[in-house]
């Protein structure tokens, strides 16, 4: 099933939308669809202000909806992504990524940030390809993005720019087959334009404007649009020999508001051109998904997201912003959910058995003394010791301990070890992973192990410090494993309470 299934999701700064699709035997078929609000300020230019808040809100709508699926694909609607259409650099394929990355430093958007991103050949039907489809995003942005909805227990395996959801959507019925005319796809979404040229079904062309700083009434509006889409088609007029020469051109308004004629004004302001308009709605109506009578509640981005995962519609272009260890993270969370699963069932296993031990101990040796000599107590204790021994080798069969627990629980017994080292999971942030944990005859517990980010380790080192057993935890060695894309090491050093009550 999981590979049947997926969720997408469309997240603005003013609404998420999510779509769950399976896929059938005859085709795609919606599941679950629904949207939310976003809670104001939660969102801001594209930059998530309150990550706690979006987490409520994607719970929230998921429990709603019932929509159980983890594996996600999302879009955050943003006007600081760059897409761009290069031309292939000529020489050996290894050297194209090195390529793409020098050619995004020089974008004054992304200066004197780390970037995250990626690119794919756009398939001409022939050879290798010689132009490249290029996305960079703020690293730091989707790194919060992808944190934020594992939190909300999603699994997201790919982020993309939302063009590629609209294209995947509409690509069907808007896009597939035209031959004889050349397409213009252009999307309004959370204060960015994007312009979409399909020649013979090919991305030829695109581009981004930025014009959320742009307040414009929506007639006013309408007129900009029609300068745009008139600029793009006498481009290619002009400049491009073999140009159709005819255009069919697709508006989506999602979350935009234009003129109730819209329709009709910018067939009237751009000639030859066989135009309609879409909202994020009804542009659903253009996708070969069955909508399963959810059409009201479906968001046509979402829909485009979860057919990428699904590889529902080839369209030739693939591109994924997932930071590099989101991936790595994944199967480090599966191997510590099991390992802690381990230790959380073996935890009360030694400490009803040892307690029994001791009791069962303490009760033949209060018979000795009374009823026995010198010697028969020393045997009873000898007896007593091989009953323990045999008992321990039980309790290893059964529970197959780590020699690491079991020296924790001997340095002191008089302690809660089982509340103590539940607690401690309980507080272990989802980005953080514990491969080490040790503890000394002085009261230290020393951590170690692997974290997402610096500040995935210190909110660890700060959780660890609101738990009564300590009186201080000190996040004193961090450092990274590998290149600038790995884990980040850490060392965290508890010093116990000497007090038993707090135990």
């Amino acid at each position: 099933m999981r590979n049947q299934v997926a969720l997408g999701i469309d997240i603005s700064d003013r609404q998420i939308s999510m779509a769950l699709l399976k896929r059938e035997k005859n085709g795609l078929k919606v599941l679950k669809a629904g949207s939310a609000p976003v809670p104001e300020g939660t969102i801001k230019d594209g930059c998530i202000e309150k990550p706690e808040v979006l987490t409520k809100t994607i719970n929230d709508l998921k429990s709603h909806n019932k929509m159980r699926t983890k594996k996600a694909a999302i879009s955050l609607s943003t006007g600081s992504s760059i897409v761009r259409i290069l031309d292939a650099p000529k020489g050996a394929p290894s050297n194209i990524r090195q390529f793409v990355q020098n050619e995004f430093k020089s974008y004054v958007a992304l200066s004197g940030r780390k970037i995250a991103f990626d690119y794919c050949g756009i398939n001409s039907g022939h050879g290798l390809p010689d132009r490249l489809l290029t996305v960079a995003a703020d690293s730091e942005e989707l790194a919060l993005l992808t944190k934020t909805c594992r939190r909300a227990h999603l699994d997201v395996e790919a982020v993309e720019p939302p063009i590629l959801g609209y294209i995947r959507a509409l690509f069907a019925e808007r896009i597939e087959g035209r031959y004889d005319n050349d397409v213009l796809l252009a999307v309004l979404k959370s204060g960015v334009l994007t312009l979409c040229v399909f020649r013979k079904q090919t991305l030829d062309f695109v581009r981004i404007e930025d014009i959320s700083g742009n307040e414009a009434e929506p007639d006013e509006l309408c007129r900009w649009l029609a300068n745009e889409l008139n600029a793009v088609i006498q481009f290619y007029n002009i400049e491009v020999a073999d140009s159709a020469g005819k255009w069919e051109i697709t508006v989506v308004a999602d979350g935009v508001q234009l003129p109730e004629a819209a329709q009709t004004s910018l067939k009237a302001m751009i000639e030859s051109a066989d135009l309609e308009i879409r909202t994020g709605e009804n542009a659903c109506q253009d996708t070969i998904v069955d909508k399963n009578g959810h059409e009201e509640q479906l968001s046509a981005l979402a829909i485009g997201l979860a057919m990428g995962l699904l590889n529902a519609r080839q369209i030739g272009l693939r591109i994924n912003l997932v930071p590099p260890e989101s991936a790595e993270v994944r199967a480090v969370k599966k191997q510590f959910v099991l390992t802690t699963a381990v230790i959380v069932m073996v935890i009360p296993l030694l400490m009803i058995a040892v307690g029994t031990v001791f009791s069962r101990m303490a009760a033949k040796i209060k018979r000795s003394t009374v009823d026995r000599n010198q010697t028969e107590l020393l045997e009873d204790t000898h007896t007593n010791f091989t009953e323990l021994q045999l008992l321990n080798q039980q309790i290893d069969l059964i529970s197959n301990r780590p020699d690491e627990l079991n020296k924790i629980l001997g340095t002191r017994p008089d302690l809660d070890w089982a509340k103590i080292l539940e607690d401690i999971r309980v507080n272990t942030p989802g980005d953080v992973r514990i491969t080490e944990l040790s503890a000394s005859n002085k009261g230290q517990i020393l951590l170690k192990g692997q974290a997402l980010t610096y500040q995935d380790a210190r909110d660890f080192e700060d959780n660890l410090n609101k738990l009564v057993y300590f009186d201080s935890a000190s996040l004193y060695e961090t450092k990274k494993e590998g290149d600038a894309e790995a884990f980040v090491l850490y060392e965290i050093d508890c010093l116990l309470k000497m007090d038993k009550g707090n135990t």
